[in-house]
């Protein structure tokens, strides 16, 4: 923090990105000082969501959501945006995964539509696994409760 502090002090036109790049995992991890450092303050901003297109995700296939958010401040709000899988693991347990959305200025008073799609369809860098999972939008590093969906099995999926 110090040291990309220190950069963003004396800035050559290249140290923006890499200050953000060097800061990724805190700022997915919601580090209020990473988050201070880059302009996202705390934000009075209502999140409506994540609503489900569907509680049931066939294997393979996709879970679908929306949120609305409204700035509700009288300033306005530079936003981060993820949203945050709580993936299903072998054993039962969730882990989570975040995943970045967008960075927006939202005026005060304005709202802002989020659709997004998260597939499951197989990949080499992840196992799926049927059963509980769930997902939560993150403004600011701070993370909504997250809504359960069920992943469902087929043949050939593990622990189906």
């Amino acid at each position: 923090m110090e040291t990309a502090q220190r950069w963003l002090d004396h800035p050559e036109p290249t140290t923006p990105a890499l200050v953000r790049h060097g800061l990724r995992t805190l700022l997915k991890k919601g580090h209020p000082g990473a988050l201070a450092l880059l302009g996202f303050a705390p934000a009075s901003v209502d999140v409506d969501g994540p609503h489900l297109a569907d509680t049931q995700v066939p294997w393979g296939g996709e879970v679908r959501f929306t949120a609305v958010l409204r700035n509700s401040g009288p300033e306005p709000a530079r936003l981060a945006i993820d949203y945050v899988m709580h993936h299903r693991k072998a054993n039962g347990n969730l882990s989570t995964k975040v995943f970045k959305l967008t960075t927006r200025d939202l005026p005060s008073g304005e709202e802002l539509v989020i659709n997004r799609a998260h597939s499951f369809r197989s990949i080499t860098t992840r196992r799926y696994y049927p059963g509980g999972h769930a997902v939560a939008l993150q403004v600011n590093g701070i993370a909504t409760a997250p809504v359960p969906f069920e992943l469902l099995p087929t043949d050939g999926a593990p622990g189906s």
